[in-house]
Order: structure tokens, then sequence, then C-alpha cells
């Protein structure tokens, strides 16, 4: 049995199974993007002031889905 995973036509690789995921929640606080839509800061809730300006991400607004729907 190889340990070696294969790529798909497309050169994605399958992806990992998984039985348990993780239940970490983001704080997401919508504001003005500048090409006039909205953008979501995503941050961890446990995280000082100090940490949260080194561990954030931004993504468009609409780019975000209920957990609940994708579950």
């Amino acid at each position: 049995m190889s340990s070696e995973r294969r790529l798909d036509e497309g050169g994605a690789s399958p992806p990992l199974p998984q039985d348990e995921f993780a239940e970490t929640s983001l704080v997401a606080e919508l504001e003005p993007s500048a090409d006039g839509g909205k953008r979501a800061l995503l941050y961890p809730a446990d995280r000082s002031g100090h940490e949260i300006a080194t561990q954030w991400v931004s993504v468009p607004a609409d780019a975000l889905l209920d957990l609940d729907a994708v579950r």
C-alpha cells in the first residue's frame, strides 16, 4: 500500500478524510469595502486587542456561508 496521494485530472488532490471538525468560531464584523460592497473581518473571539491586530482575515461578505447550511 502506498502513502502517495493521487491527483485528479485537474491536478488537485482529494480532500483528506476527517471525522472530527474543530468547533472554533470566529467573530465576523461587516464593513464597507473599497469596491463599494461589503467585506467581513474575521478573527478569534478569545484573543486580546493586540493579538487580533495580527490574527485576522478579510473576505468578501458574500463569500460567507452559514455553518449549518454546509454540514
